[in-house]
């Protein structure tokens, strides 16, 4: 990290004494909006096309959900998950400006994510498909990206460089978009 967030050091002194709560209010009311914003400087020149449909796989840390569709700003974002917790859908609607659609699945079955990502697909009408697989159960973000290879998606997952042990958290500002798949470039012989 070349440029310091401004409150870096002050998140992660707190976080390792204890004080989480603390922690995760000064991440989310200052911090946050700093990696956010480094976030999508760096990678909203990759979605660049019209229509860009935006598909979310969402589990318990809506922060690379958040800062993917900040890159992405998609017209259209399909938030997809297996429960619905209040407080994860509260901090989603604090930082996203664009309205969302939430899916929940029934299930985490192959067969269901599967259906429910297809019903999705036919449902939108755009060949300009971003699905990011970072959050979810594991069971249904391996099916969602079996769905999008199938489907010609491009899958994303938000990564990190640096990771926290103590605290089990990667480093705020070291996050990192990397594009699991993109037909375009990494299947350019089946392109219709």
């Amino acid at each position: 990290m070349n440029d310091k967030l401004k409150y870096l050091d002050e998140w992660k002194e707190l976080a390792s004494h204890g004080n989480f709560k603390l922690a995760e209010n000064l991440y989310f009311e200052k911090l946050f909006p700093e990696v956010i914003e480094r976030f999508a400087a760096s990678y909203s020149s990759l979605f660049t096309g019209d229509q860009e449909i935006l598909i979310s796989m969402l589990g318990y840390s809506p922060e690379p959900l958040i800062l993917t569709a900040k890159a992405v700003k998609p017209t259209k974002h399909y938030i997809v998950t297996t429960e619905i917790r209040d407080d994860i859908i509260s901090r989603i609607e604090e930082y996203l400006e664009s309205d969302f659609e939430l899916i929940i699945l029934k299930d985490s079955s192959f067969s269901t994510v599967y259906r429910t990502l297809k019903e999705l697909f036919l449902k939108v009408d755009s060949d300009n498909i971003t699905l990011d697989i970072t959050g979810g159960k594991k069971s249904t973000v391996a099916s969602a990206a079996i769905f999008g290879k199938d489907y010609r998606a491009k899958i994303t997952y938000v990564d990190f460089s640096e990771y926290i042990k103590e605290l089990r958290k990667p480093l705020p500002g070291s996050e990192i978009l990397n594009i699991v798949y993109n037909p375009n470039t990494d299947q350019p012989e089946i392109n219709l």
